[in-house]
């Protein structure tokens, strides 16, 4: 080898190194080329990543149609890393899962998220849990719900746990010495361990109190409260934390603690007709007044009411970490935020979001865990997400009328078991208990 090669090569090898040795450290730092370039965008850009956070576990993620991860076995997360910023479908599958899938835009040194992904089951089946019901009631935890049922005695009270799948007696006609005693109306405490029910016997009504916290639960008669003119003025009641909230006819909501006299909750007024029936709702520092069929939130800033829905409003459902609520109006499903979200998509306490409009009216919608709804629309039981970034995924879980043979299923009504991933069905009188959701 002569030295005039020998010097030609040390020199190449030099400039190949000024040359690699940058392109390696910024390659190293997440820099890409984006080629071919997008009309408006850089030439050599920083890379983003995108995590999901997902249930089942072992989900795969699909990129822009390949396989990119797969979630971890112990975490149910994974990271796809080295991304060009631009938009992509990304897909989250499962064999015997229904997908989710998004378009998300993903953005230089940053990595967008999907957190607290559930996929459902391609199918779900459901069994009869308890038959003969005439109504039926949920504690104010969601845990239980009071049974009412009919039969050739008469009329029963019962308590299904459903936590333990068990159903207890709590009360029946053969417990009241009247004679033909009629159930008049019943309503849970707001610790849920008092049932009160109302009791119509010889043109006189009664009230009792069953203590579903004693084992065996017991039953008292509640002392007669006379009538005043400030108890009249009550449109709608609220206890909260071992205090009394009730909305007057004066338009102003008002606390009242034991052995105190009445205040106002709120410095602000609602107009009150006296043909509207009125609902009162309180969650933390937001108050919410069914009026009709408008719904009113007290808004922290104006220090007054704003109307943020109009049309057959359903009760508001808090989520299992109580930061947002859920509520329906007619076919929509919305959320209202109690308090910030930090992680994506963020919001701001008091915010509203719009879930999804479907073609059928919507009814039973409670939460199966902080991040997605259950709920009855038309012949179907469905679930949707939260996140209504690029499109709102919603999947159908079961028919009703596969679940109870009956082509007519008139307002069904849903509960939820979060802890156990289980959906009760309660339709033509008979509650129904779906297979845990694994």
């Amino acid at each position: 080898m002569s030295r005039a090669f020998r010097t030609f090569l040390f020199i190449f090898f030099v400039a190949l190194f000024v040359i690699a040795a940058p392109a390696l450290a910024l390659y190293a730092q997440g820099y890409r080329i984006n080629w071919p370039p997008e009309s408006g965008k850089k030439l050599i850009v920083m890379t983003g990543g995108f995590y999901v956070h997902s249930y089942p576990k072992q989900t795969e993620i699909y990129v822009d149609g390949k396989l990119a991860k797969q979630t971890d076995f112990f975490f149910d997360s994974a990271l796809a890393e080295n991304l060009l910023p631009r938009k992509y479908k990304f897909e989250i599958k499962k064999t015997g899962y229904q997908p989710w899938e998004k378009n998300l835009e993903i953005k230089e040194k940053e990595v967008t998220e999907a957190r607290n992904i559930t996929l459902f089951p391609q199918k779900v089946n459901f069994g009869v849990e308890e038959k003969n019901i005439s109504s039926i009631l949920s504690s104010p935890d969601g845990k239980k719900i009071a049974l009412r049922q009919t039969d050739e005695a008469g009329w029963n009270l019962k308590l299904y746990d459903m936590a333990q799948s068990v159903t207890i007696r709590l009360a029946g006609q053969s417990n009241f010495a009247a004679k033909n005693p009629v159930f008049n109306n019943w309503e849970w405490d707001s610790a849920g361990k008092i049932l009160n029910i109302s009791i119509a016997a010889a043109a006189a009504t009664s009230s009792y109190a069953i203590a579903i916290d004693k084992n065996p639960p017991q039953i008292a008669k509640n002392a007669a409260t006379a009538e005043t003119a400030s108890s009249t003025a009550k449109l709608a009641t609220q206890n909260s934390n071992g205090a009394e909230y009730y909305l007057s006819a004066d338009g102003y909501i008002y606390k009242k603690n034991p052995g105190a006299n009445p205040a106002k909750a709120i410095d602000a007024q609602i107009e009150v007709k006296p043909e509207i029936e009125y609902g009162l709702q309180i969650f933390g520092n937001y108050y919410f007044v069914k009026a009709g069929a408008s719904l009113l939130a007290y808004n922290q800033n104006s220090k007054s009411f704003d109307k943020i829905i109009d049309g057959a409003v359903s009760d508001l459902k808090p989520n299992p970490n109580g930061k947002k609520l859920a509520y329906c109006s007619g076919s929509e499903i919305w959320v209202f935020f109690l308090e910030n979200k930090t992680d994506q998509p963020q919001a701001v306490g008091g915010d509203k979001l719009f879930i999804a409009r479907l073609s059928e009216k919507i009814s039973g919608c409670d939460w199966f865990n902080s991040d997605y709804l259950v709920f009855a629309a038309g012949d179907a039981i469905k679930a949707a997400e939260t996140d209504t970034r690029d499109k709102t995924n919603i999947v159908d879980l079961a028919k009703i009328s596969q679940i109870t043979g009956k082509d007519q299923n008139p307002a069904p009504q849903i509960f939820i078991n979060p802890d156990k991933k289980i959906i009760y069905l309660f339709s033509n009188d008979t509650l129904y208990k779906s297979d845990a959701i694994e």
